[in-house]
């Protein structure tokens, strides 16, 4: 490297030729030594891939001299492309058109906003193999629970004031870090690919634009929140499974935003408004819940289709998280809250080490061994629940086993069932 230093030509800085073309190029392609398009702001390697695109850009040292080893970085940030398209005749719609057409490649790694990782496995979502739910209409049908618990032998669940304002605080945490770029623990860092329906880019982007909202846009963004809502409501039963996932979660998404994070410039909306969001919300988790909540390799215990776990491990998610969100509904309106017996068996949330997975063969390894780790059979949610088990030895001891590796969620999970039942 010194005699490279004392042979180099002594021409000034500011005008040297660099001796590579290829330095043009953008960084990822550069690195795979793949054809650049050169296009801006991202080439189209990169765009369809869902990566960061960064080409070489030339800044000045404090030597005075111009240097090359710096790229310039495109923020695949949804909300920051919604500012740059914002112009005076722009609807938000049509912004949002604009703007999140590439959004959907922005989920990577457990963040929204791309983190230049590149994931070579291709995901097809379209080719599931679950076990449809047989009492999915409970959960379409949950809504009158309360008002019938008369008739019924179910005593309602008793939740302290405290686990109550523990779940308020951690489900908002799930929308303001919206704003940090991280997504919420339902979502799967590789569930979104390029054949992703854009339902969660519009709501990722409306949200982190409704958490941001300055004076005099509150109503736009709402009417705007709403008619995507109604646009998931009205959406067709028939779609992939896939799809009615992304759906559910949106929905939540967008009700627990309206709810927990209020107008500021009128009273506070009546129960009505919450009542009917409410009742659509148990309605489209029941088309996601119905094709399923458990892959059929998970029923027999063998391993699974990557993509097939990742859907129902994603569904069981939202839906624990709906469950859990109703819980703070209905204890602020006055109403019991009743054990979730629809869900009696379903799995629980899953360790940290299989959610984060991000390459299908180390996943496929983990879950190997998560299989011999768990040859008596994987926790239910159930066995959290209060029973004549609960407080056993082998009951402790299976719990014990699964909190050693679960994540936030599933600790967080825990927490809650162990307040209300007893561990």
């Amino acid at each position: 490297m010194e005699i490279s230093r004392k042979s180099a030509p002594s021409t000034p800085a500011s005008s040297r030729i660099p001796r590579n073309s290829r330095r043009k190029a953008c960084r990822k392609c550069v690195e795979s030594k793949a054809a650049c398009d050169l296009g801006k702001p991202k080439c189209k390697r990169c765009k369809d891939r869902g990566t960061s695109c960064e080409y070489p850009a030339h800044v000045r040292s404090q030597s005075g001299t111009n240097t090359e080893n710096q790229y310039a970085t495109v923020d695949s940030s949804p909300l920051s492309t919604v500012s740059n398209a914002i112009s005076p005749d722009s609807t938000l719609a049509q912004v949002l058109a604009q703007s999140t057409g590439n959004a959907s490649h922005t989920l990577g790694q457990s963040t929204i906003a791309d983190n230049g990782l590149v994931h070579p496995d291709v995901l097809d979502f379209q080719e599931l193999d679950l076990v449809p739910m047989v009492d999915a209409e409970e959960i379409r049908n949950r809504w009158i629970r309360p008002y019938i618990s008369s008739s019924t032998d179910q005593e309602p669940k008793q939740l302290n004031a405290h686990t109550i304002q523990c779940l308020t605080c951690v489900l908002k945490s799930y929308i303001r870090n919206l704003l940090h770029s991280i997504a919420p623990p339902f979502i799967h860092s590789l569930q979104q690919t390029s054949t992703s329906p854009p339902v969660l880019a519009y709501c990722f982007t409306l949200v982190r634009a409704w958490l941001t909202r300055i004076p005099g846009c509150e109503l736009l963004l709402l009417r705007t929140m709403g008619d995507e809502m109604r646009n998931i409501e009205n959406q067709d039963a028939s779609q992939s499974d896939f799809d009615n996932l992304c759906s559910f979660q949106a929905y939540l998404i967008y009700f627990m935003t309206i709810y927990f994070f209020r107008r500021t410039d009128t009273i506070r909306e009546p129960n009505q408004f919450d009542e009917y969001v409410q009742l659509q919300m148990q309605e489209i988790a029941f088309r996601s819940a119905k094709a399923g909540l458990t892959c059929r390799a998970e029923e027999s215990h063998t391993r699974p289709s990557w993509e097939s776990w990742i859907v129902a491990s994603a569904k069981r998610r939202t839906l624990f998280t709906m469950y859990l969100f109703a819980n703070v509904y209905n204890t602020e309106v006055g109403l019991p809250n009743f054990v979730a017996e629809e869900l009696r068996g379903t799995f629980a949330p899953e360790s940290k080490i299989l959610w984060e997975a991000s390459d299908r063969a180390f996943w496929e390894r983990e879950y190997n061994r998560h299989l011999s780790r768990w040859e008596d059979g994987m926790l239910e949610i159930s066995e959290l629940w209060k029973s004549t088990e609960t407080g056993t030895d082998a009951r402790r001891e299976k719990i014990e086993r699964w909190l050693q590796s679960v994540d936030e969620f599933g600790m967080m999970f825990f927490s809650v069932c162990a307040h209300i039942h007893g561990c």
